[in-house]
């Protein structure tokens, strides 16, 4: 969607192929390719710009190497690797590869030449690999992917050289096909043409997944109509093979960094691979109720400009028992028992074990029973109330609509993201969706907070420096943005409600067209203590002493000041809470 190529920096890799279904011994691969010649591996670390599938019984997969100048063609099956075809060649420039396999037998082709012929394989069948750009022992290649086919069939010669062209499909025969700079990808002979992209960041929570991935089989909408991207941020669990043992009738691809690099950059790396007019970002954890994609969708088709909103209607729920939840989360674990006494018989058992439990299992979510177990999470309620029960759910006259990015749960069509970038890449947890929203609010994006797109969000520990991240993530954010929004926004982390803070902006505004001239000593401490709340919520402080630097006597000088102003209907607001914030 954004690149003339996928770039790859030797951490990740995507597994496009599930299964090669039976196709072996006669394929045909197919590259417009560009390798890192400054990245040489050594230590016998292999840089895979095809990675080699596990075969079974006496079959290997195949797998294709680019180290620097060294381009090797390897079989692998139980463990033991078996060199087919060792070249030398320039690589340093963009090199159309052609890999195809006759009979067992491999020949590579190098932009339309025939470089190198192999011995025919030792092994009982080949297969051909998903795996492109490594596998999850770090074993990945750099450097950059234009596109890349792979047909169930053996090009002649005549073919390949057909293949210079790089618009060249043949789609009869194709297995699986990418082109990254414009995004059409072929599986199994058709087009894919997917209205919506699912993208799913996630970090070691293979069992959730697996969850929310049956969640998505019992969708409505279409099956060949919506996509789902797995983003795996370097999980140390079992995520890496879910492909391995559980089948989905909707189109994934996974991606994997083998090197955690955080939530938004996976994100990033989920919405260039995505093919979807409209991009649903969901978090990895929350079950989805069979109509979540459909409302989604028409959401979109009832309006352009939308962003569509479900995070803040949002359920818990406990598919399992996990010992270190916190005190909140297991007394409301304990509600909910006793609500359902069904759900756990040997609850005593449960609380003394050690290590997670599950408790719900498939078939909850498939007979959507796993929605007796939930709750709505406390915070809908205070939104409910603060905020939808004053502005609408369309927060018509709220200036701060675009607090509701959540990518928990949150949809915008495609163009809208090619239209103001990728998602800014910040460390740690928080904010960098709400930098997201607030750069569609300023290309003229509305935001909708459905009420339909309840969802289930499955209880697991929260990590401690959640709070601290996101208050500095705030400060990244802050400081990008120097319009006084941004600055005034920085007041809800004094306690303010957003009605009072979108009234304290509303007067500001009116004071500041009053007067544009005038009480300058007042706009410059008010500029100032925002800049000392975001200074203390980047260090971790209280939000005291704010007026710090001041004199007593400039102080007491704006105080009069702002006695007058608050004589003025439209200017109290402002001027009664700046008088507030120097007492602190």
């Amino acid at each position: 969607m954004f690149n003339e190529s996928f770039s790859f920096k030797g951490n990740e890799y995507l597994n496009f192929l599930p299964n090669t279904n039976g196709v072996a011994d006669n394929f045909s691969y197919q590259f417009i390719v560009l390798a890192n010649p400054q990245k040489v591996l050594s230590n016998n670390k292999s840089s895979y710009l095809i990675a080699p599938a596990s075969a079974e019984g006496d079959s290997a997969g195949v797998g294709i190497i680019m180290n620097g100048p060294e381009i090797r063609i390897v079989e692998y099956n139980q463990h033991k690797y078996n060199t087919v075809i060792l070249v030398h060649s320039e690589t340093s420039v963009w090199v159309n590869l052609v890999l195809v396999y006759t009979d067992k037998k491999p020949f590579l082709y190098l932009n339309g030449k025939l470089v190198a012929t192999g011995k025919k394989s030792m092994f009982k069948h080949v297969i051909p690999s998903g795996f492109l750009g490594g596998n999850e022992k770090g074993e990945c290649f750099t450097g950059k992917v234009h596109s890349i086919k792979l047909w169930k069939k053996s090009l002649t010669l005549e073919q390949v050289g057909h293949l210079l062209d790089r618009n060249i499909v043949m789609p009869s025969t194709i297995v699986w096909s990418k082109n990254f700079h414009n995004g059409i990808t072929y599986k199994d002979g058709l087009l894919l043409e997917p209205k919506v992209t699912v993208i799913m960041p996630t970090y070691n929570k293979y069992s959730e997944i697996l969850m929310t991935l049956h969640s998505l089989e019992c969708q409505r909408f279409s099956k060949k109509e919506f996509e789902v991207i797995i983003a795996d941020d370097g999980s140390l669990d079992e995520t890496f093979k879910i492909f391995n043992h559980h089948a989905f009738s909707f189109n994934i691809v996974y991606i994997r960094s083998n090197k955690n690099i955080g939530r938004p950059n996976m994100r990033n790396l989920g919405i260039k691979n995505a093919n979807g007019k409209v991009l649903i970002f969901l978090d990895s954890e929350i079950l989805v109720k069979p109509d979540f994609i459909d409302k989604h969708f028409k959401a979109h088709t009832e309006r352009d400009q939308v962003v569509v909103c479900g995070s803040m209607v949002l359920h818990g729920v406990f598919t399992k028992y996990h010992p270190k939840y916190n005190d909140d989360q297991l007394r409301q674990l304990q509600i909910l028992i006793k609500k359902n006494p069904a759900m756990m018989v040997n609850l005593p058992n449960i609380l003394r074990n050690k290590k997670p439990v599950n408790l719900l299992t498939k078939k909850h979510i498939y007979d959507q029973s796993f929605m007796k177990y939930s709750f709505e999470k406390p915070f809908v309620q205070i939104y409910r109330d603060t905020l939808f029960n004053l502005y609408g759910n369309e927060l018509k006259e709220f200036n701060f609509p675009w607090i509701l990015f959540c990518t928990g749960n949150v949809s915008v069509k495609a163009k809208g993201i090619k239209e103001v970038g990728l998602f800014e890449e910040y460390p740690g947890y928080g904010w960098d969706d709400h930098e997201m929203g607030y750069r569609l609010y300023k290309k003229g994006y509305t935001f909708l907070n459905h009420t339909g797109l309840t969802a289930y969000h499955q209880e697991h520990p929260i990590a401690k420096s959640n709070p601290l991240d996101a208050s500095r993530n705030f400060v990244r954010m802050f400081n990008k943005y120097p319009e006084i929004q941004m600055r005034i926004f920085a007041l809800h982390y004094m306690g303010i409600t957003f009605r009072q803070l979108n009234i304290v902006y509303y007067s500001y505004l009116k004071f500041s067209l009053a007067y544009p001239d005038d009480y300058t000593g007042v706009k410059n401490i008010f500029y100032k203590i925002l800049e000392q709340i975001a200074q203390k919520l980047w260090d971790g402080d209280r939000l005291v002493n704010l007026s710090n630097g001041f004199s007593k006597e400039e102080i007491q000088a704006i105080k009069k000041q702002l006695q007058v102003l608050s004589n003025h209907p439209e200017y109290s607001p402002f001027a009664s809470y700046l008088n507030y914030l120097l007492d602190l």
